[in-house]
């Protein structure tokens, strides 16, 4: 649907009149003047009096056959113009000739012993340099309503969305979550670890695809996969398992997932990796799906052993506060955070009444404590592990421990974004090239590719890695956006469990984009496990466009502009344009500069 206003402008000039009745007479009498002046007082006063003189004639002042013949044309819309405002208009309008040979029809006075040029911005209408430069004067003046490829008069029009349907990617990335499956020295202690996260889908969504890989903590750790309560089939797996199109299992609005981890063969823990995760394509017309995440919530976890669980934060923006709240059934929680691969200590803290929480104080205490600030932690990926109670990979059956409903980290933060007039776009980067296999599919040399476009904003890029390493090694780590160094160990510490890395649009370029991993032996990442997405925001508006002679051009240029501009992920559903009829509205485009030369 098209929908349209129309508005009316009206001119006004901003160049107060300072003579209106000067004729061109005079300036031929003028020029005749300069004869016995010394040369500088000449060209000074020639340039200045010549441009002053072609503002100040209007054209129905003028008994010119040139004049009378473009208007005849149907060049010249307003004989109330001045001379120099006509060549503007004439130049605007792309008739360079006729702009050319009306100025031609005033500079011939111009004694043949001088050079001159008039030229409009960069552009030169007309020029005699047959003369050798040793003494120039330059006069400007500045003219509203003019703008190259845009005249004062016709229709332009501008468009935006008010109604669009976009596909757009959902992702729900897993958590490091780990409790132990293994009895100590060895043996299956019978407990099963539940992970429990919840996932909104849009309203007014359409599912278009959906999958879900799990990689659980241990390579031997079985698993079983619920949506809503109700088993994946092919789920009961081992390892890893990666779950095809489950759209039936699905519904618009709040959904549950579910995965059950229990002890395989000889793996100690039960768990999330971080490497897990659902992805769900889908079209909305909800034209924002993007929000603050000033609430990061904790999955829920259920356990008859300890909890290890590892939070990843990442804000894009200046982070200003933090508090974190733990509603927890254990004895103690032990709060840590991590930056940069080394874990630093908080606090521990008994549980009262199922509650653990940390102020804002406590937590810039502890980084203060190991020189760190909220700066460090801004749009950089970092993490808060919380231990339920202590610790151990291997432990007998116990009772009951569990993260529970209403646990989160809540950040405050100024955000580098207003996504006010936009849509966001978040979509899946596929891997360009790999290569140097450190064991099956984990490779140690990796490339993304991906672009952005001049016409949106990019907001971050957000990877989540199936990674493998080798224990015993101390691997050379590096990683980079567009070969700029992001990071970079040794000189940073190594990251042993870098299951995320993500950056915000600092570090993102117009055109085409390089994310690349690369590891000395003992480090590796999995390109076909991993999921690397980028996130933008595309305009839902496009501004005046060029000049037409007729409403319905003007319209459909607007709309095409704005077509275009979404691309194929987005289709405006309802496109309403503003249409302004132009009739003489200097205050609407440029100003521009004339300016005038004259040299000898």
């Amino acid at each position: 649907m098209i929908k349209y206003k129309k508005k009316k402008g009206v001119f006004f000039s901003v160049d107060a009149i300072i003579a209106a009745s000067i004729l061109l007479l005079v300036v031929v009498l003028v020029i005749s003047t300069y004869k016995n002046d010394r040369p500088t007082l000449v060209v000074n006063h020639l340039s200045q009096d010549m441009l002053m003189s072609l503002a100040e004639i209007k054209l129905y002042e003028l008994n010119n056959s040139y004049v009378n013949q473009l208007s005849d044309g149907g060049y010249i819309v307003s004989l109330n113009d001045s001379v120099i405002e006509e060549v503007g208009e004439l130049w605007a309008g792309r008739n360079f000739e006729q702009a050319r040979n009306l100025s031609m029809e005033f500079v011939k006075y111009i004694p043949k012993n001088f050079g001159y040029s008039i030229s409009i911005e960069d552009d030169i209408i007309v020029e005699n340099n047959s003369i050798p430069l040793r003494t120039l004067s330059s006069s400007m003046k500045i003219i509203s309503g003019i703008q190259k490829n845009r005249t004062s008069t016709g229709y332009v029009a501008k468009a935006y969305t008010s109604k669009a349907k976009k596909n757009n990617t959902l992702i729900i990335k897993g958590d490091i979550i780990s409790s132990s499956v293994r009895k100590n020295p060895s043996g299956n202690n019978q407990n099963e670890v539940n992970v429990t996260f919840d996932f909104t889908i849009p309203n007014s969504s359409t599912l278009l695809g959906s999958y879900w890989f799990i990689e659980a903590a241990w390579t031997d750790t079985k698993f079983k996969a619920y949506l809503n309560g109700q088993f994946i089939p092919g789920s009961d797996a081992s390892g890893e398992k990666l779950l095809l199109f489950f759209n039936s299992y699905l519904v618009i609005g709040n959904n549950t997932a579910t995965v059950l981890y229990r002890f395989g063969s000889s793996g100690d823990e039960g768990g999330d990796d971080g490497a897990t995760h659902l992805v769900i394509n889908y079209t909305t017309t909800e034209l924002n799906t993007l929000f603050k995440n000033e609430r990061n919530s904790f999955y829920k976890v259920n356990s008859n052993t300890s909890i290890r669980y590892k939070k990843p934060i990442f804000i894009a923006g200046k982070i200003n506060s933090m508090t974190v709240n733990l509603s927890v059934i254990a004895p103690t929680v032990g709060l840590s955070y991590i930056y940069n691969g080394e874990n630093y200590s908080v606090s521990l803290k008994n549980v009262v009444g199922n509650k653990a929480q940390w102020t804002n104080t406590e937590i810039v205490d502890a980084l203060n404590k190991h020189n760190h600030t909220y700066t460090n932690l801004s749009n950089t990926y970092f993490w808060f592990q919380a231990d339920l109670d202590e610790y151990h990979s291997r432990e007998n059956l116990g009772p009951q421990r569990a993260v529970l409903e209403d646990s989160f980290i809540d950040v405050q933060y100024d955000s580098n974004l207003n996504i006010y007039g936009h849509i966001d776009m978040t979509s899946v980067i596929n891997i360009d090239n790999f290569n140097t296999s450190l064991q099956g599919d984990f490779y140690r040399n990796l490339e993304w590719r991906f672009n952005i476009s001049n016409s949106t904003i990019p907001v971050n890029l957000d990877s989540q890695l199936a990674w493998l390493y080798f224990v015993s090694e101390d691997p050379a780590q590096s990683i980079t956006s567009n070969s700029k160094i992001l990071y970079s160990h040794p000189f940073s510490p190594l990251i042993k469990e870098l299951a995320r890395f993500g950056y915000v649009k600092d570090n993102m370029i117009n055109g085409t984009n390089s994310y690349a991993l690369s590891f000395s032996y003992g480090y590796a990442i999995n390109p076909h496990n991993s999921l690397v997405s980028k996130t933008v925001l595309i305009p839902i508006s496009v501004g005046y466009g060029d000049t037409f002679q007729n409403l319905t051009n003007a319209t459909s240029d607007a709309s095409n502009r704005l077509m275009a501009l979404l691309g194929d992920m987005v289709s405006a559903t309802e496109i309403n344009t503003d249409v302004i009829t132009l009739s003489n509205v200097p205050s609407m485009w440029g100003p521009v500069t004339v300016e005038m030369r004259v040299w000898q």
